[in-house]
């Protein structure tokens, strides 16, 4: 059996926060003062607790006695947080282990129950947050494997799609670390030659003497050392795609060789006499501006025309910050993949800090932040204190990251409300919110 208290939440968050309460009389006096506002369940009986966290998803079960009683929660529903009030403190290594988030003494003061219930308040509502973002990426967002909500990120999904049935060079600039090999990749995956190879290569990290073996392969005995035929990457793609990164650094002497193959369309292995059709596609990327490498002689005009028919500019991620919502959720969910360590999020005050930076080293840097802080952290989302101090700072300056944040927030509410015709009960089921909830927003957001 269990009993609802509802009080008139004295912030707007706190009925977001879903609570169910096992306790003693006098514990539970003292929760329920810190817990005014919030959703409260009860549980009379220990048994029927596995059953209430799996039919009503609790952000938050206070537990205490038995340890079995906290794995039993625990196994219903992995995601609800458990504050765990105990007064052996021998078991408290026991108790996280078993999957506690917080291991209170039972004489706990309320001041620091509060503290807990913050801080699961605070990651519960970037739980629905994420769910927000995740509905966001997987509907509208992501092309190819490529996150954007950006206007100039959109035009360039756009014109991947007008030229991935036609294209036969491109070269995609942008700065270090903005994902160029990425938006090769999204070319490749969604041209006819999709399941054809996709075959990159460094062009400023090979020996000037091997680029010719790199590129087009070489016969048995064209050399010291070559002991058998080896296929070069323009013969390996087949009908595919070779992707030359860097090809700014490609040294001068080499770029005739790969000017004859994009225009006669074929090549030679080193040490045959036997041409070899060209048959795959060239995508070139370069940090560099190549029309200033034309006019500094570092770099052969007519190989420039070659390659730059058609031309790709990614932005810096500076120029796109209401992208980095987006992508720390993307990055998260392939560390989850990869790792299995649940990270549900950041926390307002590391996503206004990741958003105040100004990110040099582009997306490949934020993507090395968020795993590292990952890592690091000690629950299920990341705070502000775990990110590294050039950008911690940053979140003590102006920014706009609840901004960022409100507007796919409320463009989203917007849409779903939009596609069930203004009911409420329907936008709000598929939303994963309650109907008081979804209005709270409705009037938090203007939505008309």
């Amino acid at each position: 059996m269990s009993v609802m208290a509802s009080v008139k939440a004295p912030m707007e968050r706190r009925d977001t926060l879903n609570v169910l309460i096992a306790l003693n009389d006098s514990l539970k006096k003292t929760a329920l003062e810190v817990l005014e506002g919030y959703r409260v369940d009860f549980a009379g009986d220990i048994s029927a607790l596995p059953e209430m966290v799996r039919r009503n998803h609790y952000d938050l079960a206070l537990l205490e006695g038995d340890l079995d009683t906290l794995s039993s929660v625990k196994a219903a529903d992995p995601r609800v947080e458990v504050m765990y009030f105990c007064d052996c403190r021998a078991d408290e290594i026991e108790i996280i282990n078993r999957g506690a988030t917080y291991c209170l003494p039972a004489s706990a003061a309320s001041e620091r129950i509060r503290e807990c219930v913050d801080s699961i308040s605070e990651l519960a509502e970037s739980r629905r947050e994420t769910a927000v973002l995740e509905r966001l990426l997987s509907e509208k967002y992501t092309f190819a494997g490529v996150v954007g909500k950006n206007p100039r990120m959109i035009d360039i999904f756009n014109l991947l799609r007008r030229i991935a049935p036609y294209y036969k060079t491109v070269t995609i600039t942008g700065e270090t670390g903005v994902g160029k090999e990425e938006i090769a990749k999204a070319l490749h995956s969604v041209s006819p030659n999709s399941k054809e190879p996709f075959i990159a290569c460094n062009c400023g990290g090979l020996l000037e003497n091997l680029l010719e073996s790199e590129f087009f392969g070489y016969r048995k005995g064209a050399f010291t050392g070559a002991m058998a035929d080896k296929a070069g990457i323009f013969e390996a793609a087949g009908e595919g795609v070779v992707f030359l990164d860097e090809i700014g650094d490609l040294p001068l002497s080499f770029q005739p060789h790969l000017l004859r193959v994009l225009q006669n369309g074929d090549f030679r292995r080193l040490g045959s006499t036997t041409s070899l059709k060209a048959r795959c596609r060239v995508i070139s990327a370069t940090n560099r501006d190549l029309s200033k490498e034309v006019k500094d002689g570092r770099f052969r005009e007519d190989l420039f025309f070659r390659l730059t028919p058609l031309t790709v500019g990614v932005p810096p991620l500076r120029e796109r910050k209401d992208d980095i919502p987006l992508l720390i959720r993307f990055i998260l969910d392939k560390f989850q993949k990869r790792t299995g360590k649940k990270i549900f999020g950041v926390s307002r005050a590391a996503q206004a800090a990741l958003i105040s930076y100004d990110w040099p080293g582009n997306v490949r840097e934020l993507e090395n932040i968020v795993e590292q802080a990952a890592i690091l952290s000690k629950e299920s989302f990341i705070r502000h204190e775990g990110l590294p101090e050039q950008i911690r700072e940053c979140g003590n300056k102006k920014t706009f990251a609840s901004l960022t944040l409100d507007d796919l927030v409320k463009n989203h509410i917007a849409s779903v409300l939009k596609r069930h015709n203004g009911n409420k009960t329907h936008a709000a089921k598929e939303l994963g919110i309650t109907r008081r909830a979804l209005l709270r927003k409705i009037e938090k957001y203007d939505i008309a």
